[in-house]
């Protein structure tokens, strides 16, 4: 309804039974009779926001959003538009105009604690601990017996490597929901994190016991076995994992190094299959740019002058270097015109895949896909420690500019390197790696679960690369 106009009985019998028509799955009818409502009522933001649900659901983008737009412009002391119009935002994955959106929103209505609590969740995703936290405390404090929000605060504050309050924010939580599995599991978690081992297994217990589909407490329990010394109980819950809920990347990750600490060394054909699962692929100048040496030199310049950039951020692997927020949340040149050389690099390399039932990375091929992208700037001893991309399903890493101090041959210096284990985790055995030497205007795909580092460099040149995740939204059949 707009803020200059009154629903008489009439428009809203009509409306609802148009919602009536929507809620029957009859969207040609509704989107028939939203338009005939707003010949007579064009002003009307309810007709127009339930016209932009009904067109989502044929795939209109463009004209979905223009009504929302619109019924945002006419009714914009209510929260409801601004709901709708966020959603669509974060639905399309315009995560830069969610950000702006939900920032605005928190703001104008600040005892609506829907919009801080979304707000925390997009910064969440972006990287961004601290603007999380303060976003879910704002949320928190107009709900202050809501446990679930005291669980996204204490995630973000453990992401902080604030581990002991984050233990106190989930007990908080239990006090409040007992029977919220998710304060257990992410208890097993901090508990894990700071080594009381016997305290994560009896939050993973219980938080198993209340949701015994959750399959990241079920992983993580596997983790504090492993970490206990049970390496074949948590190999078989890595293998279980896999073989139940499909490719969990941490199980997936994990379950090659659980099997070596219980035979004291690697399985056979693990490099093998290290090197089957890395590809070097050499991308292609995008449009607008002669070569890749040119599209190379603006995103090194763009990259160091970048406003997100931060020295050895909290949370990350990076060490003696800065890493950028998600490039593509704000898109702009000449990040885009990467995109484009990208993404048609990956389309290339996803054709190529020969499925592999059961694999966990073979085995399924996106057909559509979000992509998350930042920069690494690395300088002298610069490295970043052995790690997953827990979020995505593809990873990989693409070289802007390499200092001329890189190892050649057998000197590895700055190289890449899959296969060894996070510095935290105690082998008793010997890792089995493969380095391969980066290349300017090359990129490696990976499967995100594949363990990779950068090895350390020296020299007055920073090595910059771009390393991206692929988050599948489809799957080809």
């Amino acid at each position: 309804m707009s803020d200059q106009m009154q629903s008489t009985p009439d428009l809203m019998k009509r409306r609802a039974d148009i919602l009536e028509l929507y809620k029957a799955k009859k969207r040609g009818q509704t989107e028939a009779a939203c338009r005939a409502l707003l010949e007579e009522f064009p002003d009307d933001a309810e007709t127009l926001s339930i016209l932009a649900a009904a067109l989502i659901d044929r795939q209109a983008f463009a004209e979905a959003e223009t009504a929302l737009r619109r019924a945002h412009e006419l009714a914009p002391h209510s929260p409801l538009p601004w709901t709708n119009l966020g959603r669509f935002f974060q639905q399309h994955g315009r995560w830069g105009e969610a950000l702006t959106h939900y920032t605005l929103a928190a703001a104008k209505f600040p005892g609506n604690p829907i919009f801080s609590a979304t707000l925390g969740q997009i910064c969440q995703r972006a990287g961004d601990f601290a603007g999380a936290e303060r976003a879910f405390r704002a949320a928190s404090r107009l709900q202050p017996q809501n446990a679930g929000m005291l669980v996204n605060i204490g995630m973000v504050v453990l992401r902080q490597d604030r581990v002991d309050e984050a233990v106190e924010l989930f007990k908080r939580a239990i006090v409040i929901n007992p029977q919220l599995a998710a304060a257990y599991g992410n208890l097993g978690n901090a508990e894990q994190k700071r080594g009381d081992l016997a305290a994560a297994e009896a939050a993973y217990e219980k938080a198993s016991t209340l949701d015994p589909k959750d399959v990241l407490t079920y992983v993580s329990a596997g983790l504090m076995k492993l970490r206990r010394g049970d390496a074949r109980e948590a190999a078989e819950i890595f293998d279980r994992a896999i073989a139940r809920h499909g490719p969990e990347r941490r199980a997936a990750a994990w379950f090659p190094y659980a099997r070596a600490q219980e035979l004291g060394h690697m399985p056979a054909g693990f490099r093998a299959e290290l090197a089957r699962i890395v590809s070097r692929k050499t991308l292609t100048p995008p449009p607008g740019y002669s070569s890749m040496a040119e599209l190379n030199a603006a995103l090194a310049d763009a990259l160091r002058a970048d406003p997100t950039l931060t020295w050895e951020p909290v949370g990350k692997a990076t060490r003696k270097g800065g890493q950028t927020g998600l490039l593509l949340d704000q898109p702009r040149e000449p990040f885009l015109a990467f995109e484009i050389a990208l993404r048609k690099a990956i389309d290339a390399h996803f054709s190529s895949i020969k499925v592999e039932k059961k694999h966990p990375y073979f085995g399924y091929v996106p057909e559509t896909y979000q992509l998350d992208m930042w920069g690494t700037l690395l300088s002298d001893g610069g490295h970043q420690h052995p790690h997953i991309h827990v979020g995505g399903w593809m990873s990989g890493v693409y070289y802007v500019a390499l200092p001329p101090s890189m190892g050649k041959g057998e000197a590895r210096d700055g190289w890449i390197e899959f296969g060894s284990p996070p510095p935290d985790f105690n082998a008793d055995f010997e890792p089995q790696t493969l380095a391969y030497e980066p290349k300017e205007g090359d990129a490696f795909f990976f499967p995100s679960y594949a363990f990779h580092r950068t090895l350390p460099f020296t020299g007055d040149t920073q090595r910059i690369s771009l390393a991206f995740d692929v988050k599948p939204t489809s799957w080809r059949k």
